[in-house]
């Protein structure tokens, strides 16, 4: 039984390296990519302010911001010297300090949606700086003006279907990659995000199952009619394994 993540090699870690330790073959079916808008104008404003010091705290909500930010010549190190950093989960934060950041920054205890992050976030008042995908809607920012911050929010990057455009790609090209026609019935697809429940709703093949991580990925699968063995209990190998020993 092979197990295929719905997104690219270069965003490879602890749940594909957690697999494969455990026996399982792993294989990569990358259904969205992510490019850089066609206007950075935004973009690269919002990285002289971070270098500048403008806002009191960042926020940042997935590892394709952080990519998005270096490739307009952020340097998280810079940033933190005057501003408190936040994450959404420890993922990010490994991205994070990959691109040079030095500091532990501040991430939700458990819950990591949106709701469990706004419950934790401190509140304001004070200046804060969200960058996000284009696909990421309003909760964030609503949710922490709410809470009384002055939000600066600029699109980071957008979703596209695989592949992006070259010279526009966050991620690097990778040729051990499968498509759909690689697919077979004997194989586990695990979806890792919305986005991909929504692309593989308009290619599926029959596979042995399909198991969703996370629940707003359950919710965007199950809105396409997709049938869902299970959702993982933790967005982690741990979570997938549990599921699979009951496949």
């Amino acid at each position: 039984m092979r197990i295929i993540l719905t997104r690219q090699p270069a965003q490879a870690g602890q749940i594909e390296a957690g697999l494969e330790r455990l026996g399982y073959q792993i294989g990569f079916l990358p259904l969205t990519d992510f490019q850089l808008p066609t206007d950075l104008r935004a973009l690269d404003d919002l990285v002289t302010g971070l270098h500048e010091g403008r806002w009191q705290r960042l926020l940042i909500t997935s590892p394709n911001t952080i990519r998005a930010l270096a490739a307009r010549g952020w340097q998280p190190a810079r940033t933190e010297a005057h501003t408190t950093i936040a994450v959404t989960g420890p993922g990010t934060a490994r991205v994070l300090a990959d691109h040079g950041a030095t500091n532990t920054p501040w991430m939700p205890n458990a819950d990591a949606s949106a709701a469990g992050i706004l419950e934790q976030f401190p509140p304001g008042p004070g200046s804060l700086a969200l960058p996000q995908g284009a696909a990421a809607g309003d909760a964030m920012r609503t949710g922490l003006t709410h809470r009384g911050w002055d939000v600066t929010h600029v699109i980071a990057y957008h979703t596209v279907d695989y592949p992006a455009a070259p010279n526009r790609a966050l991620l690097p090209a990778h040729d051990q990659v499968l498509t759909t026609d690689d697919v077979t019935g004997d194989d586990v697809i695990v979806l890792t995000a919305p986005t991909a429940a929504r692309r593989w709703a308009q290619r599926a093949v029959p596979v042995t199952a399909v198991i969703a991580i996370g629940q707003p990925t359950r919710r965007a699968a199950l809105e396409h009619s997709l049938d869902l063995a299970a959702t993982a209990t933790s967005p982690d190998a741990t979570g997938i394994a549990e599921v699979l020993t009951r496949l």
